[in-house]
This record gives C-alpha cells, sequence and structure tokens, in this order.
C-alpha cells in the first residue's frame, strides 16, 4: 500500500481506501484489486480524486468504480438528491411523483430500478417504464402524467463506456437557474441514502409501469406535425442498437415512409458493436457510414442514425440526381433546409406572422436568422448551449403554438409544444418530409441550400470537439480558459477580433474563482464588424472536453463555388490559428475531432 500511497493525490488514495474497506462498495473490490495490481495509477487517481461532475440536468460519465465515475453509489446520491429537491415541493408533487426511464447503456434498468427504490424509500411515486426508451419521450411524459420531474438513465451522445442520470422538471424541461444551483448542491451535500428494495417499492404501490398506452399518445402527437402528404423519400435507418428503435422508428413507418433498416444495428445491444471506436454519437460522420454504406446500396434518398436516446439524429443525403450517394450533412445545414422549407409552406397557405417564433443556440448558425428575419418571423437566436434554454423559451411563450422550430448546432432538433427537449422523431420525420417534397421536383437538399446561399450568403459553420482525459485532461481546460481570459488574442488567422463575448458572470471570471464548465463558461471572439465571422469556444460541464465553433461568411454575388472556396480557406487559416494559440497555452499538440460536411 505504501506505493499506491505515494502514487496518488492524499484526496485519491483516502477515497481509494474507503472504497476497498467499506461494505457498501464490496461489489467494487475485485475491479479495483486489478487496477491496484496492473499499477495503473492513472486511473485510479482519475477516478478516486473528486466526485463526478454534476451538471444542472444531473450526471453522466464512465462507468466504473470510484466517486468520480458511474456506478450504483453516484446514480443512488443523484437520486437521493432528487428526493431532497421534491421534498421542500410538499406531498402533492410527492404524490404527482416521478415519470423513469432508461435507454439500453450498461446497467441502465438496475440504475432505473435503485432510482425508483430510492425516491420511494422517500415517499415518492414513480412511473417507470416497461423497457428502453428514448429521452424526449420522458419530457413528454412528465407533461402528459402532469408529474412533478422526469429522470431518464443516459448518456445520451457520449462514447459507450459511459452512462448517466439526466433529470427533468415538472414542465418537462431541464431546470433552470435558480433552480439548478440547488440541485447541484444537493447532490453534492447527499451523505446518506434512504434505501427500499425495489420489490417493497412495488409492493407499496409506489411504483407503476408504463407503456405503449403513453407510446401512441406520443406519437399521435408527433404525426400531427406532418407539413406535407408526399412520401416518396426512401430512407435507411439505424437505431444504433438503442431506443430510436421506440420513436423515430416506429413514427417513420406509421408516416407511411418506406424505411429499411440496418440489420446489425436494428436490436438493442449495451455493447455497441456497430460503434466507431467508442463513439456512438451520429455528429460524427464515421458513426453514420455503416447507415450511409445501406443507404447507397438500396438506392435511398436518405441514411438516418440515431443517437443512444433518441434526441439527436445524423443523416446523409442524396446530393446528385442520377446517382446513389450519399453526403453527410452537418446540423446547421439541416437545420437551415428545414426552417425554410417550414416557413416556405407557411408564406404558401398565408399562415406567416411576426407571433411565429423559432429558437436556436448562439453558437449554431446566422443562417437561420437571416431565414427568419426574410420570412419577417420572431425569433430568439443568443441562448447559451443546452437545449434547456429553448425549453425554458417555449415555456415562456404567452402562446407556444406560435412555436413553429428550434435547434442547436449538435444534431438537436424539435417542433411542437409538448416536450421541451429534442427529439430525434421529430427531426427525422421532418426531415423526410423535406426530401420528399424535393424529390417531387425533382431536387435535391444540396440544390436547395446553394438556393438559399445565392439569397441569403455562404456559411461555413465547424465544430471541433477535443477530448482529454484523466485529472490532468481537466487541469489543463482549467488552465486553458484562465488563460483565455487573462491574455487574449487580438487577432486571430490575421482578423482582428473586434469583441470579445464572454457569457460567464465577473465574478466567476476571476482566475481565484474560475470553475471550468459551469453556466456561462462561454467565450466568442469576433471577427467581423458585421459578428458574421466569428470564434465560440466552451469547455463542457459534464464531459471531459472542451469545443470551438468556428462560422465564416462571405457574400454571394455570381459565382457561388468560388465563394465558398474563399470562405472555406478562411475556415482553414482560422483552424490553425486557433491551434497555435492553444498549443502555446498547454504547451502540447491537442487536435480535436471535426464535424464538417464535405459536399
Amino acid at each position: 500500500m505504501e506505493e499506491l500511497k505515494n502514487k496518488l493525490s492524499p484526496e485519491s488514495y483516502s477515497n481509494l481506501i474507503k472504497w476497498l474497506n467499506e461494505e457498501e462498495f464490496i461489489a467494487y473490490k475485485e475491479e479495483l484489486n486489478k487496477l491496484i495490481t496492473e499499477k495503473n495509477y492513472p486511473e485510479l487517481e482519475d477516478a478516486f480524486y473528486t466526485r463526478i461532475r454534476i451538471g444542472t440536468g444531473g450526471i453522466r460519465g464512465k462507468i466504473g468504480a470510484g466517486p468520480n465515475r458511474i456506478n450504483f453509489r453516484t446514480i443512488g446520491e443523484a437520486a437521493q438528491g432528487l428526493a431532497n429537491f421534491i421534498e421542500d415541493f410538499g406531498q402533492e408533487a410527492k404524490d404527482r411523483g416521478v415519470v423513469v426511464s432508461h435507454e439500453v447503456r450498461k446497467h441502465s434498468r438496475e440504475f432505473a430500478k435503485l432510482t425508483c427504490s430510492i425516491l420511494a424509500a422517500n415517499g415518492i411515486k414513480t412511473f417507470l417504464f416497461d423497457g428502453i426508451r428514448s429521452t424526449p419521450e420522458v419530457s413528454f411524459t412528465v407533461r402528459h402524467l402532469k408529474s412533478t420531474a422526469g429522470v431518464q438513465l443516459t448518456a445520451s451522445h457520449n462514447p459507450r463506456t459511459d452512462n448517466g442520470f439526466k433529470f427533468f422538471w415538472t414542465d418537462g424541461g431541464q431546470v433552470v437557474p435558480p433552480l439548478d444551483q440547488k440541485f447541484m448542491q444537493l447532490v453534492l451535500d447527499v451523505a446518506e441514502i434512504k434505501k427500499l428494495s425495489y420489490e417493497e417499492a412495488e409492493q407499496q404501490g409506489l411504483v407503476k409501469i408504463i407503456g405503449s398506452e403513453i407510446d401512441s399518445v406520443y406519437f399521435e402527437k408527433i404525426k400531427e406535425l406532418s407539413l406535407v402528404d408526399t412520401r416518396s423519400a426512401k430512407i435507411a435507418f439505424s437505431p444504433l442498437h438503442s431506443s430510436g428503435s421506440t420513436n423515430a422508428l416506429p413514427v417513420l413507418k406509421a408516416e407511411g415512409f418506406d424505411v429499411t433498416v440496418l440489420a446489425e444495428q436494428a436490436d438493442p445491444d449495451e455493447n455497441f458493436p456497430g460503434a466507431f471506436r467508442d463513439y456512438i454519437n451520429p455528429e460524427f460522420k464515421e458513426v453514420l457510414e455503416p447507415t450511409t454504406k445501406l443507404g447507397e446500396d438500396i438506392g435511398a434518398d436518405l441514411a438516418i442514425c440515431t443517437d443512444p436516446d433518441g434526441c439527436r439524429f445524423g443523416a446523409a443525403f442524396k446530393t446528385e440526381l442520377g446517382s446513389n450517394k450519399l453526403t453527410y450533412l452537418t446540423s446547421n445545414e439541416i437545420a437551415c433546409a428545414m426552417l425554410h422549407f417550414i416557413l416556405s409552406l407557411m408564406e404558401d397557405k398565408g399562415k406567416l406572422s411576426k407571433d411565429l417564433l423559432y429558437i436556436k443556440t448562439y453558437n449554431s448558425t446566422s443562417l437561420a436568422s437571416d431565414i427568419a428575419k426574410s420570412f419577417g418571423i420572431s425569433f430568439v437566436d443568443d441562448l447559451m448551449v443546452g437545449y434547456k434554454w429553448i425549453g425554458q423559451v417555449v415555456e415562456k411563450m404567452e402562446n407556444s403554438k406560435n412555436f413553429i422550430f428550434s435547434f442547436e448546432d449538435t444534431c438537436g432538433y424539435c417542433r411542437g409544444d409538448f416536450i421541451r427537449d429534442k427529439d430525434g422523431a421529430i427531426g427525422a420525420v421532418t426531415a423526410a418530409e423535406l426530401v420528399s417534397f424535393l424529390k417531387d421536383q425533382g431536387k435535391t437538399i444540396t440544390q436547395y441550400l446553394n438556393e438559399i446561399y445565392a439569397k441569403y450568403g455562404y456559411y461555413r459553420n465547424i465544430l471541433y470537439q477535443v477530448e482529454v482525459e484523466g485529472k490532468e485532461g481537466f487541469e489543463d481546460i482549467v488552465k486553458f480558459y484562465k488563460a483565455l481570459r487573462e491574455n487574449p488574442p487580438k487577432e486571430i488567422a490575421g482578423l482582428k477580433v473586434v469583441k470579445i463575448f464572454d457569457r460567464l458572470d465577473e465574478e466567476q471570471r476571476k482566475p481565484e474563482n474560475y470553475k471550468a464548465g459551469v453556466t456561462g463558461d462561454e467565450i466568442t471572439f469576433i471577427l467581423s464588424e458585421d459578428e458574421k465571422i466569428r470564434l465560440l469556444t466552451r469547455p463542457s460541464g459534464t464531459q471531459p472536453q472542451f469545443k470551438y465553433y468556428l462560422q465564416t461568411f462571405g457574400a454571394v454575388n455570381d459565382d457561388l463555388e468560388e465563394v465558398k472556396n474563399e470562405v472555406d480557406r478562411l475556415a482553414e487559416r482560422i483552424e490553425e490559428s486557433m491551434y497555435t494559440f492553444q498549443d502555446k497555452i498547454l504547451g502540447k499538440r491537442q487536435r480535436g475531432l471535426k464535424i464538417i460536411s464535405n459536399w
């Protein structure tokens, strides 16, 4: 043990000894002894030096032993924290209960039952789905059953090594200030977890199983969003082994689309054998490639892949008439095509008004706002990253029926006022209707986008996701964002930094107060007077990564292709300058995954 003590920080060593010796953690002893025998000190340090990062919506991270991992203890802390949160709202809130669901990841059903058991031990009723379901259906069900809260056991689009606990409040959205801070603190303050077996909870009537009766109402609500009658699009589809088979797939089929499912990714599988390395996020075209290949083989117009909890979808589209080739498009491109499609149809029907509202996060493309302005509708386009802010805007609308579309750059889309989250099923159906509409006119989505660019100008939006590992990685993130604020660049790629837009509270920006990933930890460097060229960067609040969101722009005169080339070259120069600045601060070379289309 002396070598172990010398290799680990005092915090890690103290926490590890507790997990090795206390009866509560006996199930993890074999796993821990293996790590000790292998002298895997970096893994032990990262798993034990701190508690897992708690976001406003809950926790997510790598599955394993330790306070900085997802396991029965940390899920239990999140559930007890939620129970303590609900306690302050009285008996009525406890009686209205909590909707509990899960996707396919490892231990998800067990975590879901544990959550029900802990809530029951606190006198709170739960409604547990009978199997895997999508996250947006949980948001819907909270509203439909008028329950107090909802929990989805999911890590969303995180790697397959992960799991998590996502929490929705009474409106079906995540908690926002000031309640978010209260929830996070309550989870941190959990010392004792109340216990009741799942069987006892069922016997006491504190757990009710729900299922198809909810699905049918949810599907009907999505069906009401239909924009056109045509169903000519041929679709290749993958649920990526998880809950897309419970929302996007049945909805597409019920709507009459010709859907072929990728057989090797059709069945639920906690191991995600169809993953690209550990990635199960269809933002990355590599994750989508097997579905794209199927689509090309069958002559599909569209290939769709949902993420593990069914709230996102990635897609590749037929971009050349007379060819089976399918090309990945980013969510910014898809969203702009969708919004223009929706508004054009409404204009044709004489249903446009300034009261209609579209919503997006600030890091997503400005092209969508240009489109909204030209149609004369209202918009909110300056929200921080996270769909909870979009849900909050819809919730506060005087008439939520006027909400027509929202999106964020990470493959999330929503229409309709019956949920407060993004929904892969709603997005998939909207994309399928758009493609069908264009196909009937002998047109591809790329032709449609080029028409949009010709009118509004060409935008290039790129997301760079830089991943770090372990304690050192999180220390690098803190170092980087402190340095960005203390000594920000005055120019990037030869472009003057016109202004800096920092969302973080001034007190929290101070080096002695800074905590990476808290609400508002977003910095944008504005690189043009019209603010159409910009670079936003932020660390994740729950994941070991930080991101850059780059937008470049060029007005279009006669030669669209030449403008595209110029704008793309500018993006490449900014990327190079961005990484050079990063390397100088961190003293190491660290590059990110790049999310970009190539048509």
